[in-house]
């Protein structure tokens, strides 16, 4: 083999070597592009989840503060409110107890009369 032919081969092994690097790079290229793609994506997702909370801290903040303090401002009126029946169940079952008490008395008097 002669330089000449020695020279021409590596000639064609650089160039196919070349031809290689270039499709490399064309692979190297779209997958930037889809890297790009996914940052872009990213960003758009964290910008709405920002949005999102902001949305929530809003409403928790005009919402929910506001009916708690409502709550807050009426819960004596509310315990209030509540006590009542309570209190006039624990009358009836009282009366019921005298009620009962009495009966018996007066079972027992009718028995002595009898």
């Amino acid at each position: 083999m002669t330089d000449r032919q020695i020279l021409e081969a590596i000639l064609a092994e650089v160039k196919g070597f070349g031809i290689r690097m270039d499709g490399f790079e064309g692979r190297m290229d779209d997958f930037e592009g889809r890297m790009d793609r996914m940052e872009k994506c990213q960003e758009r997702f964290e910008e709405e989840t920002r949005n999102n909370f902001a949305d929530i801290k809003l409403h928790l903040e005009n919402k929910t503060d506001k009916n708690l303090s409502i709550l807050a401002e009426n819960y004596q009126n509310v315990i209030d409110k509540m006590n009542v029946p309570i209190t006039w169940m624990n009358r009836v079952m009282m009366n019921e107890i005298r009620i009962n008490s009495l009966t018996d008395q007066v079972a027992k008097l009718q028995e002595k009369c009898s």
